[in-house]
Order: structure tokens, then C-alpha cells, then sequence
């Protein structure tokens, strides 16, 4: 299965993504404190459908779901909306035409500018969580998977948006 699924890669750089990668769940690691760094260093903490704390569901039953993955495509895009779209295509791609029917996103929503919360979400079929606000430290996962951070000439870091597709 995973060198059919080796060609999601190609299909994210595509449809936009600078650069994806495959990798197995447990290169995936989390650290409470990056919940933390979400609540108290983040300006959508409780003003966004798909921040905490309006997520529905709690940090334990995420785990809970995590652990039957084995396989995700991390996505990098240099824009937030490309990664978004990038991100929710292949998890439509890989449920329709993989064969992971429990594929998911985990990917910044941007698709409004500003988002509806306390109404109701404009687009709830497009909307998910990022992978910081379940606890994904982004350095110890990233770093050993190649991803690194890259500046301009005069030395200013390059935006950088990462989101993952879990796949069953």
C-alpha cells in the first residue's frame, strides 16, 4: 500500500504544496506544551470553529482516533489557503480513489477571513483542526523529516504552513 500511496505525494506537489512528504504515525510526536504555546501564544484561541476550545472533540479521544493511522502525508505550502485546498484534496482523493476511507486533515482553516464563530460556521464540510491545536510538536516532527526553515536575502524567515493528511 504505501508505494500506491506514494504517488499522493506528487498529486500534493501538483496541486500546490512545495514540498510533501509520507511518514508513518509514530515519526509523528506530541508534547502537551504545544497546547500551551496554542492557548496562550496564538490570537484564534476561542475565536475560530476550528480552535480550541470550540473543538468538539477533546484532546484524549483525538488520540484515541490517531492510533488506528499508520501513515500521513505531511504537506508544506508557503500559503495558508493552498495548503488548506492541497490538504482537503488529497484527503478526498485518498478516500476515494486509496481506499482510506477514515482519512483526515489536520490543516489551518482560512477559508474565511474572518471566521463566523459564535454563528455558524459558513463552511463546515471544508473546515478542520490544525495539527497544533491537537498537541503536534511541530520541531520534533518536522526536523528529522527534512522540512527546514528558509529566509530571504536579507535574512527575514519565509512563511511556512504545514498540515497533514492522516490515512488508514
Amino acid at each position: 500500500m504505501e508505494d500506491n500511496l506514494e504517488s499522493l505525494i506528487q498529486k500534493s506537489i501538483d496541486l500546490g504544496a512545495d514540498e510533501a512528504r509520507l511518514v508513518n504515525t509514530d515519526q509523528i510526536y506530541f508534547d502537551p506544551r504545544s497546547f500551551l504555546k496554542c492557548r496562550f501564544g496564538c490570537n484564534r484561541w476561542g475565536k475560530y470553529w476550528t480552535c480550541p476550545p470550540h473543538m468538539d472533540i477533546s484532546p484524549q479521544r483525538f488520540m484515541e482516533a490517531f492510533e488506528k493511522y499508520k501513515k500521513a502525508i505531511i504537506v508544506k505550502a508557503t500559503d495558508p489557503k493552498v495548503g488548506q485546498d492541497v490538504c482537503l484534496a488529497i484527503e478526498k482523493e485518498a478516500m476515494l480513489s486509496y481506499g482510506c476511507h477514515f482519512s483526515f486533515a489536520l490543516v489551518l482553516c482560512v477559508q474565511c477571513d474572518t471566521c463566523a464563530y459564535p454563528d455558524p460556521c459558513r463552511y463546515p464540510h471544508l473546515a478542520r483542526p490544525s495539527m497544533d491545536a491537537y498537541g503536534i510538536d511541530f520541531g520534533k516532527t518536522l526536523d528529522p523529516l527534512g522540512f527546514k526553515l528558509e529566509f530571504d536575502k536579507e535574512g527575514k524567515l519565509l512563511p511556512s504552513w504545514y498540515g497533514m493528511v492522516l490515512l488508514d
